[in-house]
């Protein structure tokens, strides 16, 4: 055998043996991936979380790690989402962030008297992303869906439409040690919500944006009246960093800290931004009585401010207690108590 020949073999023999690492390699990633699903699923069950799923299948080879889970199903305490699948997909060679696809019909259902009852579905899917931490635990995951519905209970034949909606959740490596800490923080950024069309509103039936983007100050609780109560005699709170609405003519940003007090009923104390209120007066004049219009004018010119813009502004103080809202020490709506 000359010794190109031999060379050849050489490189041959060793090609066949780093692909052959590389199959054992992709396996044993793949494999530990598969059995830390089927391992956070059986988690999630002993906690009273209904995880399912008609089959899970792994591939990608060679240069990622796939994972397809059919007919996923996610249901606990009023919420039950269905979809047709979930994918998650990650390079072999850096598994720290996965790839999302929610390829068909994604629904969600709301039956908890905590939550507005009725289901949210996302016709063409979504995709997002996890990001996992040096130890594995997901530290980020994110979801964007678009052109969504959503039909209220009570209006099944007369469903809100919702051009995008993104959601981002974030927590700490580890558990946060106090309630100085944050434990989970929530970002929800809906654009293009078109109201039902037997809601009719002097706004107008478009609300071009809402967003919330809050803190779990402390280990976030589970949502059974036990754990909520050590939550919160452990100091923990629900910081809202910001909450906004834009919608016609009325800009408004809430913010503020809420917390639960002895019966697990919410109270906050909050300050409110709002821009517009005059035009918003103007667009509701027509169902209320004059001196009801004069008195709302005069509130308003007492408490506006011009902002650097030049555009009048109302600071007010909220709060929430006794299961009612407040606007200073004007009582502006009763809330219903929350069942747990």
């Amino acid at each position: 055998m000359t010794l190109r020949k031999r060379l050849a073999l050489a490189a041959a023999v060793l090609f066949v043996a780093l692909l052959a690492a590389w199959g054992v390699a992709w396996w044993m990633v793949a494999k530990a991936v598969e059995n830390g699903i089927v391992a956070w699923a059986e988690a999630q069950r002993a906690r009273g979380v209904d995880v399912r799923y008609a089959d899970l299948r792994m591939g990608g080879f060679p240069l990622a790690v796939r994972a397809t889970a059919t007919e996923p199903r996610i249901a606990a305490r009023g919420a039950d989402w269905r979809g047709a699948e979930l994918v998650g997909e990650a390079p072999l060679w850096d598994p720290t962030r996965i790839a999302l696809t929610l390829p068909g019909p994604q629904r969600l259902r709301l039956s908890d008297p905590a939550s507005p009852p009725g289901e949210l579905v996302a016709p063409q899917g979504g995709t997002g992303h996890v990001t996992l931490g040096p130890a594995g635990v997901p530290v980020e995951a994110r979801l964007s869906f678009a052109d969504l519905t959503f039909a209220p209970a009570a209006l099944p034949d007369a469903p809100a439409a919702v051009s995008a909606l993104d959601l981002t959740l974030r927590q700490p490596p580890a558990p946060p040690a106090s309630h100085e800490e944050t434990g989970l923080a929530v970002e929800v950024d809906a654009r293009g919500v078109r109201l039902p069309s037997a809601v009719q509103s002097p706004l107008g039936p478009i609300v071009s944006r809402a967003t919330a983007t809050v803190r779990v100050q402390g280990r976030p609780p589970e949502l059974h009246p036990e754990s909520l109560a050590a939550w919160s005699r452990d100091g923990g709170t629900v910081q809202m960093d910001a909450l906004g609405l834009d919608w016609g003519p009325l800009k408004a940003t809430v913010n503020g800290t809420l917390a639960l007090d002895r019966d697990l009923q919410p109270q906050a104390a909050m300050t409110a931004e709002v821009r517009g209120a005059d035009k918003v007066l103007a667009a509701f004049q027509g169902q209320l009585k004059p001196n009801e219009v004069n008195m709302a004018r005069s509130v308003i010119g007492m408490l506006a401010r011009p902002s650097q813009d030049g555009e009048p502004v109302i600071m007010a103080p909220l709060t929430i207690q006794y299961r009612a809202l407040f606007v200073g020490p004007l009582k502006v709506a009763a809330i219903p108590a929350i069942v747990w």
